[in-house]
């Protein structure tokens, strides 16, 4: 395909779909050490920084290398299965100037919902290596039976030691292991770009026309409790570190065409308007007295367009010793019969709920999620707490039933009436929870944005 001099010949090169797959591209790639770097304490937050170079055009699929050391008294440390490296990101902020693109909070809570869409063979098959996430599930036959598989167990595609009426173990692969006598060994993972930021999974960035400094600032978890899950007979409370030399930006900046087509582009687009979404949390403290009693929280959102929202009931004295960290969303409570406790979800906004009755039943909620988000590749088990199919195999000595079953319960809705009103969204929730389990309530709504590129300087506004 040739094309002529002029700017209307030139593809649009910010929307990917649209450039001709015989259009000449090539790609720097450039691995930047953060300009601030602090590692936090046992009771404060890390934080890091890296700065862009505006040039070419900013790939989505740019990654950040992390990794972490293990502390004293840790031999066999691992990450979430469900977050991966993920879980030591508290927040993300994108920022061109003193404007801020996307700010998540709580990053590594809302990354756990969207891993969960990821299909488990992917999972297993590429993620365990690159982003440390391995949900994935298989059938356990036990030793003597061929056709009989009572329960299902995680499967990182290494063998399990011994039945499940023995509570037989899965480890985690040796090289995946983080051990203090071998910091030096500890793997490295990425995390995507897109992945950090919603407004990257849309929209690529031209950063040879922006004028202003393009910064990527992350807050890292406190040093203990959070950025390591441990073995069973490992020792808690150490510090685990993120490992300085390991943790850069791999930044792929991309250059089109063979002469002057990205000048040509650039003098033909030089007011140009981004649409993305960002997300909002709220967060609340929550017991089970009061969830019981129901709750009735305000999200704000006033006067803007939210097409949807997500809710996590999360047990955040989850640490390091569990599978899971923090980023889980407690089900309600199942008692030994295994009948569920009561529950009950209804959104309201503009002087309407967006359920004519409350949503009381898992299954349901369930279906709503998948009509928000997407289908979740989550048993039965890991979500509602029912069915109690999970294996009393233990993964690091960690038993997995009680680590994963009813970990999962996440709450999605998508809006249909259209632009908040002034009043904002009102989630009503109510359900029998256990008084250790859930006791915040997490909130990410979604909105929408508008970012506007006129003469290399950003605006960015609500939608």
């Amino acid at each position: 395909m040739s094309y002529s001099s002029d700017a209307g010949s030139i593809p649009d090169l910010i929307s990917l779909s649209k450039i001709p797959v015989n259009f000449e591209q090539n790609i720097e790639t450039d691995l930047l050490e953060p300009v601030v770097f602090n590692q936090g304490s046992s009771t404060q937050d890390g934080f890091c920084r890296f700065t862009l170079q505006n040039k070419g055009f900013l790939h989505s699929h740019s990654k950040l290398f992390l990794s972490v050391e293990a502390g004293t008294g840790v031999n066999s440390g691992y990450f979430n299965p469900a977050t991966g490296i993920g879980q030591v990101i508290k927040k993300a902020v994108l920022k061109v100037g003193n404007k801020t693109l996307n700010e998540v909070s709580s990053w590594d809570s809302l990354h756990a919902v969207k891993s969960s869409l990821i299909k488990n063979e992917n999972n297993v098959e590429r993620e365990m290596y690159t982003s440390g996430r391995f949900m994935n599930h298989k059938f356990f036959y036990a030793d003597g039976s061929k056709d009989v598989a009572t329960r299902y167990v995680i499967d990182n595609g290494y063998e399990y030691d011994g039945t499940v009426v023995a509570a037989g173990e899965c480890n985690v692969p040796v090289w995946a292991e983080m051990d203090t006598a071998a910091k030096a060994e500890s793997p490295t993972y990425s995390i995507d770009l897109s992945d950090l930021f919603p407004f990257l999974k849309v929209n690529q960035l031209p950063l040879y026309i922006i004028n202003e400094p393009i910064n990527i600032e992350l807050t890292f978890y406190p040093t203990t409790g959070h950025r390591l899950q441990i073995d069973g007979n490992d020792t808690a409370g150490a510090e685990q570190l993120i490992r300085r030399t390991d943790l850069k930006f791999c930044a792929d900046y991309v250059f089109y065409g063979m002469s002057d087509e990205m000048e040509r582009w650039a003098n033909a687009n030089k007011d140009l308007s981004f649409s993305f979404v960002d997300y909002r949390l709220v967060e609340t403290t929550v017991n089970a007295t009061s969830l019981t009693s129901g709750i009735i929280r305000n999200l704000g959102m006033a006067n803007r367009v939210v097409p949807r929202i997500l809710t996590l009931l999360s047990d955040t004295a989850q640490t390091e010793t569990n599978i899971l960290t923090q980023a889980n969303s407690i089900a309600p409570h199942v008692n030994a019969s295994g009948v569920p406790g009561a529950i009950k979800y209804n959104v309201r906004y503009n002087d309407s709920f967006e359920y004519t009755s409350d949503v009381d039943n898992t299954a349901r909620l369930f279906s709503i999620l998948t009509d928000s988000e997407g289908v979740p590749f989550l048993s039965r088990t890991e979500f509602s707490n029912q069915r109690d199919t999970l294996g009393v195999s233990t993964l690091q000595g960690r038993v997995q039933n009680t680590g994963l079953g009813g970990h999962f319960f996440y709450l999605g809705s998508k809006l249909t009436g259209g632009r908040v009103g002034q009043r904002g969204v009102e989630l009503h929730l109510s359900g029998t929870f256990t008084s250790t389990t859930a006791d915040t309530m997490r909130n990410f709504c979604e909105y929408l944005r508008v970012a506007r590129l006129s003469n290399g300087m950003f605006d960015v506004i609500n939608a």
